[in-house]
């Protein structure tokens, strides 16, 4: 069996060897990893390579600054020998372990940095001989801080500027050092290196993690927020730490709004050695007082004059933990911190406006080629064209956008623009659809689109759970109200307060229920089981069924005042049968997801596949195209054809119809007779995979068990024995 290793090389030379001898190797900052790289551009945990299958598998995990293998950078790659991962300046080769060399050790390598001068070199020996003699212990790590300040230098200012920082550097080398001067050097260094991981920091989100990290760190603090003003001058909590670099659960509880708002007033900072008996705050400040803070530091973040946020330090335990040569530093590192924040932003913003500006141009490109082509035939053609560009033109008008729902048929576009309508309001809405056309989608959309969107959505299917077990599932219950009940237990209504709650299937709901649910839409309160005390609750409430509630009025096991309490506002799904033009963008869709899930590459669909796809009429809609679709993709290799669709498809138009009988009969007699057929079919069949168990088999229906039941008296199915 072949052995590996990792030969990890630094930028100033030194190289060690590390075997592969585990099934993961851990790569990061941390010390807990297998392999431990002290680079500033690493994350704690910034990778590792997975051993399996005889490869091995190098996977990125959510690094800051990410990985790279040969100069390209990936999230997951399969190594092969000689592949290099580099981590910001630090290589790491994979190779196989050489004939009889054990691998492991530390080896030498030529540093990569050399510098142009000769002159140049020989100064910095004498001034890295010097610094040796003077902190023998730390000479290694002092010269290649001093090594890496110097080529900085150089890059930026020539030989000159090299030159001069040569002679600075001897000249502070042959005076004894200050007293806390090595810390404040050491403080500088680490400045530096912040500066640079910031201005590399691109991502909003990442970077306002990695300043308030490095404050923390830089200055010892027990806690650190960073705030940022909005318009109107609203602040916001963008990120909140404790010194182990963990989010605090609530954060806008946990600092002193009065030292934030004296530093918004007078664009300065604010320091205090002990805010205890500090007299800006003892009488002022009822938080200071509540959070027993001590140190404590606000440094506004400023850009041109104009603040956009602050940076928030304390500790609650330590007196005079901040110092005034701390604040001087900490305001140069605020106003560099300030320009990433605000360059990060900027380049997020013009990322997003090229993104639509490409979108935008690819989408006029698309109807330009359509027009092209359509020019080129009859006059009818035209009159095509121009109702796909009014398409088009509605699309840019809806107020929300709905990626969850995929269609752009007329019929869906109908439902989009009617949603754009109600989704603002409160006011109760009733989706009405065949199984499997997506209704708990369009109830998700209404909620997150909405103003409760910040609140819980809760679904439950009515038809799901019995009469008991419901009452329980929305009202809740006191603990002893029944056997079992040991506790207290919240309802979906009170979990869904200020939020929404999606009633699936609400026609299966039994009288005795309605009965109870329409006292809480008409009074807003319940009880729950066993409980005295009235619960006042505010939720919308979304109901949906794959029956028409209003012939179960008529029946009468539908209440009529709870059907116009539910329906004020209709959704009505149109059936997959009914927006062919949509099949194309749903098959594209799953097989996008299946890639993605899969890591594998998207399938393609066989022309005959897809036309198969489109004559079908799909009785169990959207969900058994999708079925479809995972199914062709578990059997196929890199394409789906014909040969991997189910049975239903392959059946053809012929499928249950006597064309010699079609003759003088009425198109909606055919419709019925076929489809009552092919439900029978169906259901015998699912009842036989299921072993003639009626609620497994109502699962895989995506229907009840009472409606599954009226299904088999209806047609006349025999129950497998």
């Amino acid at each position: 069996m072949t052995d590996y290793q990792l030969t990890v090389e630094t930028e100033v030379g030194e190289a060690t060897v590390h075997p592969i001898d585990r099934d993961i190797t851990s790569i990061g900052r941390a010390e807990e990893n297998q392999i431990q790289i002290l680079d500033i551009k690493s994350s704690r945990n910034h990778c590792q390579i997975e051993r399996g299958n005889g490869e091995y598998r190098l996977v990125d995990l959510e690094s800051q600054n990410g990985t790279r293998v040969n100069g390209k950078k990936v999230n997951r790659h399969t190594l092969t020998i000689g592949d290099e991962i580099q981590i910001g300046t630090t290589v790491i080769r994979f190779d196989e372990v050489p004939a009889g060399k054990p691998a492991t050790g530390a080896i030498k390598r030529k540093p990569r940095r050399d510098f142009r001068s000769s002159i140049h070199k020989r100064r910095l020996r004498s001034v890295t001989s010097l610094l040796r003699k003077k902190e023998e212990k730390e000479a290694g790590a002092a010269f290649e801080a001093l090594e890496e300040a110097l080529a900085a230098i150089e890059e930026k200012h020539g030989e000159e500027g090299l030159a001069v920082a040569l002679e600075i550097a001897s000249s502070a080398l042959d005076r004894e050092p200050a007293a806390g001067e090595s810390d404040r050097l050491a403080l500088l260094l680490r400045l530096q290196e912040v500066a640079k991981a910031m201005n590399s920091e691109l991502n909003t989100a990442k970077l306002l993690d990695l300043i308030m990290d490095s404050v923390i760190d830089l200055t010892r603090a027990e806690r650190g927020f960073l705030m940022l003003f909005h318009e109107g001058g609203k602040l916001s909590v963008e990120v909140a730490r404790n010194i182990d670099k963990e989010s605090l659960t609530k954060p806008e509880f946990e600092f002193s709004r009065s030292v934030v708002h004296q530093v918004h007033e007078t664009g300065e900072a604010v320091v205090s050695a002990d805010a205890q008996v500090d007299p800006r705050f003892t009488k002022s400040s009822v938080s200071v007082s509540n959070l027993q803070l001590r140190s404590v530091l606000c440094m506004p973040l400023l850009i041109r004059e104009r603040m956009i946020g602050v940076v928030y330090i304390d500790n609650r335990y330590q007196e005079g933990l901040f110092e005034d040569e701390d604040v001087d530093i900490l305001h140069s590192f605020a106003d560099q911190a300030a320009i990433a924040i605000e360059n990060a932003r900027l380049h997020e913003d013009v990322t997003r406006k090229n993104a639509e500006l490409q979108k935008s141009k690819e989408k006029v490109e698309q109807l330009n080629a359509l027009l092209q082509e359509k020019v080129e035939h009859q006059r009818v053609e035209l009159e095509d064209v121009k109702e796909v560009l009014g398409h088009k033109q509605a699309e840019l008008e809806l107020k929300y956008t709905y990626e969850q729902i995929v269609g752009e048929s007329k019929a869906m576009r109908q439902v989009f623009q009617l949603l754009d309508k109600i989704t603002d309001t409160d006011a109760p809405v009733f989706i009405h659809g065949e199984s499997g056309t997506g209704k708990e989608l369009v109830a998700r959309a209404i909620h997150f689109n909405g103003p409760r969107k910040k609140e819980r959505f809760v679904s439950e299917n009515c038809a799901a759970i019995s009469e008991t077990l419901l009452e329980s599932e929305l009202f809740g219950y006191v603990k002893g109200a029944f056997t079992g009940a040991d506790r207290d237990k919240k309802g979906l209504f009170e979990i869904a307060d200020r939020g929404t709650l999606f009633l699936d299937e609400i026609g299966e709901m039994s009288a005795l229920m309605q009965k109870k649910l329409l006292r809480v839409l008409q009074e807003g309160e319940f009880r729950r089981v066993g409980g005295k005390d009235p619960i006042h609750v505010d939720v919308r409430i979304i109901s949906a069924s794959n029956k028409d509630i209003k012939k179960l009025v008529e029946a009468t096991t539908f209440r009529e005042d709870l059907y116009y309490r539910i329906n004020v506002i209709t959704v009505n799904l149109p059936p997959l049968r009914d927006r062919k033009e949509d099949v194309p963008l749903l098959v594209q869709h799953f097989v996008e997801r299946i890639a993605r899930n899969s890591g594998a590459p998207v399938l393609e669909i066989d022309k005959e596949a897809l036309r198969m796809l489109l004559n079908y009429h799909w009785p169990g809609n959207v969900r058994e195209l999708e079925n479809e679709i995972t199914r062709g993709a578990a059997l196929a290799g890199q394409r789906i054809t014909p040969a991997v669709l189910s049975e239903n498809l392959k059946g053809g138009r012929a499928r249950g119809i006597d064309l010699a009988a079609v003759q003088g009969r009425g198109l909606k007699d055919l419709l019925r007779e076929y489809t009552e057929a092919l439900e029978k079919e169906v259901i015998e069949l699912t009842l036989s995979e299921s072993g003639g168990v009626k609620s497994e088999a109502a699962r895989r229906l995506g229907i009840s068990r009472p409606t599954l039941d009226a299904k088999i008296d209806t047609l006349g199915i025999r129950p497998p024995k």
